[in-house]
């Protein structure tokens, strides 16, 4: 008689112990304790994956680590409150190809501290968002950050304001909330399991499923071109508009949130310069119909560039045009948009260049 209980008893002890563990990891790891709804928005927090980056760039320990905390950003700081200038971008400033400590920001951060003006710098890069995105920022995602009051938040922009609808399906940051009490629901935004399947589950089809990753590319087998294809860009001059509109919300959100905006243009590997002046990719790609190639898009991109300026200027906010900056090489980059550390390295020193007079000298940032 005792046998026949000896199995059930010990898987319920079992069962009990699990369900204690559960709970435990849920309380310590969980969101049960907070009202927002961090766990909700579309993109990697409270994580620590690895990568390797060896088909990407070289690098003796291909092997690297790349991490957010639990409100989604990367870093080197305690609090969110710790935190004086907060980055917003796409994957060329998330940077997931990028170990920890070796990220644009890191190398900002550290360029800071050598000259005796520490600063903060935090990641809230997102791959694929623009500026759509970084407008939803504001309202779904900085505001549930608790603490985040950045003196500076920088907007590092342009690349994936390019195309029409890039980014898109990145830019809905938070799944929709029919209102009212729901037990799943209120799983999805506090289990910190369910926040880990979730994170697997993303990971494994996008690189698996759908291979969707960064892709080496090889800049000395490529075919490049100094002819453009089209004559003039007016036909760009719609979506300029919205986007300078975009901007300028930008900026108001940003002084809304207690923050000074500051404006940075992206470098791109589609276009260099040659011993033949400008030229670019020969690839022709379609813009609304209109064929270009890599000389059209150093014109096109110039030409969004412009905008992101004007808007500064109109704002009367810092303009950092690191796209037009002479230096950059092909080793720079691993592909057409992404950074190997070595091209980190050189972000990170010419925003301080560039960021050290206004941040050190504005009195309420300054130790």
């Amino acid at each position: 008689m005792k046998s026949r209980w000896r199995i059930p008893a010990l898987l319920a002890c079992n069962a009990g112990w699990l369900a204690i563990g559960v709970a435990a990891l849920e309380l310590v790891f969980g969101d049960w304790r907070h009202p927002g709804k961090i766990n909700r928005l579309n993109f990697l927090k409270n994580c620590s994956l690895q990568y390797d980056v060896s088909n990407l760039y070289g690098d003796p320990d291909p092997v690297i680590r790349y991490t957010r905390d639990r409100y989604g950003l990367r870093g080197c700081f305690s609090q969110p409150g710790e935190i004086d200038i907060l980055t917003v971008g796409g994957s060329t400033t998330d940077q997931r190809m990028i170990r920890d400590g070796e990220t644009w920001q890191d190398v900002l951060q550290d360029r800071f501290r050598q000259a005796g003006a520490p600063r903060i710098v935090a990641n809230a890069g997102v791959d694929g968002q623009s500026t759509y995105g970084h407008i939803q920022n504001f309202h779904h995602w900085f505001p549930h950050v608790p603490g985040l009051k950045p003196r500076y938040i920088l907007f590092y922009v342009g690349l994936n304001d390019f195309y029409k609808g890039e980014g898109y399906r990145f830019d809905r940051l938070l799944l929709e909330d029919p209102g009212g009490f729901s037990l799943q629901r209120e799983i999805r935004d506090k289990s910190a399991i369910w926040n880990l399947v979730r994170i697997a589950r993303g990971t494994y089809a996008a690189m698996v499923v759908h291979q969707i990753g960064h892709r080496a590319v090889d800049f000395g087998k490529l075919a490049w071109t100094t002819e453009a294809l089209q004559s003039d860009y007016d036909f760009m001059d719609s979506r300029l508009e919205a986007y300078a509109d975009r901007l300028r919300t930008l900026a108001d959100l940003s002084r809304d949130f207690g923050a000074i905006p500051i404006f940075v243009s992206q470098p791109s590997r589609r276009c260099r310069m040659g011993p033949r002046g400008i030229e670019g990719t020969a690839e022709v790609e379609t813009y609304d119909s209109h064929a270009y190639n890599g000389v059209d898009y150093h014109h096109m991109k110039k030409r969004l560039d412009r905008v992101t300026q004007q808007v500064a200027k109109e704002k009367d906010l810092l303009f950092v045009d690191l796209a037009s900056g002479a230096g950059f090489e092909d080793d720079d980059f691993y592909d057409f948009a992404h950074m190997t550390p070595r091209g980190a390295r050189k972000i990170g020193s010419l925003l301080f260049e560039k960021l050290k007079p206004v941040v050190t000298e504005d009195g309420a940032a300054s130790d």
